[in-house]
Parts: C-alpha cells; sequence; structure tokens
C-alpha cells in the first residue's frame, strides 16, 4: 500500500509500535518506537507526536489505538483530516485475550469489542480485508464508505518455479505461529501416515515459525519424539518476507491444517494466495471463508483438518496422477496472474485513497 501510494506522489510515512527505528526505504518513512511496555495513553501520544510532526492529510489506520490518536491529531487539525480504518484482524482476536482466564476473558472480550466498535465510529471510511470481517462494521455503519482490498501479493517477489514431483520424495513445509491450534499436530499426523502408507517415501520439511507460549514449546516439541526416520526436518525462526519465499518457494504440496474454530473458520489466510502464487497445489482446512472468497477447486482441495486418512490419500494421489497435479499447479499461478495480486487490485485502491 505505502509503495503504491508513493508510487502515485504522495508523501507516506509507516509508523509501527513494535520496535525503535527510523529509515527511509524507497521514498518511505518508516519511524517506528517500542510500544509494548507502554500504557496505552503513552502510546497513543507517541503515535500523535509522529503524525503532528509528518502532517498528515490522510491515515489509514489498522487498529483501534491508531485511531485515537488520529482524531486528536483531526482536532488539532479543526476535522479536515480523513481517517481510514484498514480491518485485516478480528478484534478483539484470541491473542488479545490469551493472558486471561474465565470469566475474566469473556468480561476483557465485550469490553474489547464494545471499544473497537465504538472508536470505528471516528472513522470515515473502512478498508476490509475480506467478507466476514467486514460485517459487524457494515452493520454498524451502513452509510460509512468502504473498499475491500484483499491480501494478494505483489508478484515481482513471488517467482514461479516450474513443478517437478519426484517419484519418492515429497517436500512439505509449515510456516506461522507454531501451535496445536494452528493446526501443527494435524500436521505431524499427516507426515506419519504418509510413511505409513507409503513405506517408500522420503519427506524433507521445513518449518518456519514461532513459539508464543511455553505451552505450545512444550506440546509441539513433544511431537518430534515420534518421528519417522525418513521424515527429515529443518526448523528455522520467522524470517523476512523474500527469505521466507525463499525457503518455501520448492515445496510440492502446501497444506494448512489449523483447527475448525469459530475465528479461524471466518479469516481468509494470506498464506494461500503466497501458495497459489508460487504454482502449487494446496490442502487447508475447510474454512467458509475460503470456501467465500476463492477458487479454492482448481488448485486444491479443503478438508476436515483431523481427517488424517483422507489427506494422506489426497497427497498419496498426486504421485499415481501426475495429470492433476501439474494441473492444479498451473491453475493456481494463473488464479494468481490474472486475479489473486496486487497489481489487479493497486487501481482500485489507489482510486479510493485520492478520491477524498
Amino acid at each position: 500500500m505505502a509503495r503504491s501510494l508513493f508510487n502515485h506522489n504522495n508523501n507516506v510515512e509507516i509508523v509501527s509500535s513494535k520496535v525503535n527505528h527510523m529509515e527511509v526505504v524507497e521514498g518511505i518513512l518508516l519511524n517506528c518506537f517500542a510500544g509494548d511496555i507502554l500504557s496505552k495513553r503513552d502510546k497513543i501520544d507517541q503515535f500523535l507526536q509522529r503524525l503532528s510532526q509528518f502532517s498528515p492529510e490522510i491515515i489509514i489506520c489498522s487498529e483501534p489505538l491508531t485511531i485515537m490518536a488520529a482524531k486528536k491529531y483531526s482536532k488539532k487539525q479543526s476535522g479536515k483530516i480523513k481517517i481510514i480504518y484498514d480491518i485485516t484482524e478480528w478484534y478483539p482476536s484470541k491473542k488479545n485475550l490469551i493472558v486471561y482466564k474465565w470469566p475474566m476473558r469473556l468480561l476483557i472480550f465485550i469490553k474489547l469489542l464494545f471499544f473497537n466498535l465504538w472508536i470505528s465510529g471516528f472513522s470515515d471510511s473502512f478498508i476490509f480485508g475480506e467478507w466476514f470481517k467486514s460485517k459487524p462494521y457494515r452493520f454498524f455503519y451502513p452509510f460509512k464508505s468502504y473498499r475491500y482490498v484483499s491480501y494478494y501479493p505483489d508478484l515481482k517477489y513471488i517467482p514461479f518455479i516450474k513443478p517437478e514431483l519426484p517419484v519418492a520424495k515429497l517436500r512439505l513445509s509449515y510456516s506461522g505461529k507454531i501451535s496445536l491450534e494452528k493446526g501443527y499436530k494435524n500436521f505431524f499426523n499427516v507426515l506419519q501416515g504418509l510413511i505409513e502408507y507409503k513405506s517408500d517415501l522420503n519427506i524433507d520439511v521445513k518449518i518456519i515459525g514461532w513459539y508464543e507460549t511455553l505451552k505450545d514449546r512444550k506440546d509441539c516439541e513433544s511431537l518430534f519424539r515420534s518421528l519417522n526416520p525418513n521424515i527429515s526436518i529443518s526448523i528455522v525462526d520467522r524470517q523476512r518476507f523474500e527469505d521466507f519465499i525463499n525457503l518455501i518457494k520448492e515445496t510440492d504440496v502446501f497444506l494448512d491444517l489449523r483447527s475448525d474454530n469459530l475465528e479461524n473458520r471466518h479469516c481468509l489466510p494470506i498464506k494461500l494466495f503466497y501458495y497459489a502464487a508460487l504454482g502449487r497445489p494446496v490442502i487447508f482446512s475447510d474454512l467458509k471463508a475460503i470456501r467465500k472468497e476463492v477458487e479454492i477447486d482448481k488448485f486444491g482441495f479443503l478438508v476436515h483438518p483431523a481427517d488424517k486418512d483422507r489427506i494422506v490419500r489426497l497427497i498419496v494421489d498426486y504421485f499415481g496422477n501426475k495429470e492433476l497435479y501439474y494441473k492444479q499447479c498451473s491453475n493456481a499461478r494463473f488464479l494468481a496472474e490474472n486475479k489473486y495480486n496486487w497489481q489487479i487490485t493497486e487501481p482500485q485502491f489507489i482510486k479510493f485513497i485520492t478520491s477524498y
């Protein structure tokens, strides 16, 4: 978004509250601060300070606290500033609530939910990353303008590598938060099931991710002790986007077997579009958001995440039906080039922002 706005003759600043950092990259100012240890009031003040220094005419906010800072800045400018709420995550999400225990978790959820809906009223318009996440905002603020801007990648960062499925070797990858809820156990069950079904198969697995809690680490690392020797695993921490793509680009089939809970069911996984751009089949948990927004049947399958036997059969079938495998590879890249990419989305995004 920032690069597109800059390329259309706008001055652009990105402010993050995760780390102290200031740099100009491709003409875009990164002006960030470490806000995790600050109180909410101090965090808002830090955002407000940077807004006052940069003097923007339009502010795109990605979380409620930034809207509060943007509103304060707008008042100082006699209300002439446009505020856009860019909604890509549920708020509050499970990660906002994980530190609380019941019944406090329920009380905090209700508090944050109403706070978010209230603060959303200070925005002039919305950007929605996906349809399900737009529903509450469209219901409570039916007269605010909005635009869907999905998470499609810029294809210049994702090369298409001609697929070649070996006879007795399979390359898989797991990426993202490492936890049972995100499908780590389901993934491991499939690995073991593949060896049981096809004993001559060798599997190379790359795990790119991180643990958020000590419990996640203990639960997931215990699974390593049961691994078949035909399964080789390498583990690396989270990566820069370009390095991440380089690590997974030779994956033969992409699996994402996250739990089918309320939040996951209504979330559209960003990585799905990276996988399509790489031109490989995908096997994903059967989530409502994917069914609604992605032509998944053309380049993969939706499954119950715990249905190990079916997932194993789908993967093994690729070895016996190479025509299906290569067709899905071709379909994936075709959809990425003709539908799921930033180059197609960008003109609508620019038009929406510059319409003010």
